[in-house]
């Protein structure tokens, strides 16, 4: 096991590995000055975290990010061979007594300051990092969904001209009661409004189904919440923030599924 005060800042980023969090968690129970340690690094972390903005990613890092999860290969586990990255040590050489201790004080400092480093690097990015994966997972989460309407035996679709400028595509199934809205080109509304989706019936009952504010470049991918009906009108409206129980205004565009 290595030096566990080396191992301090590690765990508390939790970056151990399990056999390595086991030994740690052992030695800290021995240690009250590793404990004091530990408690220390943690709640800096904590402070840093919750000094740090909400930072919006751009709409560039979520396309960059699909396009690597859908162009990346999986590679192969690397066999550990046991030797430390980026060791100089000849073959089959062991360093001596005082070069282990030369090591030992050199990388104790710097695992030191690295960790404390590292804390900060990786908290400042957690606001950004976070929204913009979670952002990825749910965009590939509504190309899945997508994909299964367009797959439907009587998927459907019709392309229309938005108000104002852009278009929208919209694909439905009605075996799945699915529908979903491909939008390009659309304008970004002011604050306190919001793009809201609509259901509407052959009466002219409106039934919401959902909100969306496009991307800097004017797309958006949509599936439709609710349950869609044979016959129904999809359509958007401009709506205030958190959007509206009914229409207030006219659409910007309506599709007729029927």
């Amino acid at each position: 096991m290595n030096d566990p005060q080396n191992e301090s800042g590690a765990y508390a980023l939790n970056a151990l590995g399990e056999a390595e969090r086991r030994d740690f968690e052992a030695a800290m129970r021995e240690s009250e000055q590793l404990r004091d340690e530990v408690t220390e690094l943690t709640d800096t972390a904590v402070e840093l975290g919750m000094s740090v903005p909400a930072v919006e990613p751009p709409a560039s890092l979520r396309a960059s990010i699909l396009d690597a999860v859908a162009s990346t290969p999986q590679l192969p586990p690397v066999a550990d061979t046991g030797a430390p990255a980026g060791a100089d040590t000849p073959a089959g050489a062991e360093p001596g007594p005082a070069e282990l201790k030369a090591r030992s004080r050199w990388s104790g400092s710097l695992v030191r300051i690295a960790s404390v480093a590292a804390a900060v690097v990786l908290i400042a990015a957690l606001g950004l990092t976070v929204r913009a994966g979670l952002q990825a997972q749910s965009d590939l989460t509504t190309a899945s969904q997508i994909n299964q309407i367009q797959a439907a035996s009587d998927s459907a679709h019709q392309t229309v001209d938005i108000s104002g400028g852009g278009t929208a595509t919209v694909v439905w199934s009605l075996e799945l009661q699915r529908a979903a809205v491909l939008i390009d080109g659309i304008k970004g509304l002011p604050a306190g409004s919001t793009y809201e989706l609509w259901y509407m019936d052959d009466a002219g009952s409106a039934t919401p189904a959902g909100t969306f504010e496009p991307a800097e470049d004017g797309r958006r991918s949509i599936v439709l919440s609710g349950v869609m009906n044979a016959g129904d009108t999809i359509g958007v409206t401009v709506e205030p923030a958190g959007g509206s129980p009914a229409p207030t205004g006219e659409p910007i565009f309506v599709v007729e599924t029927a």
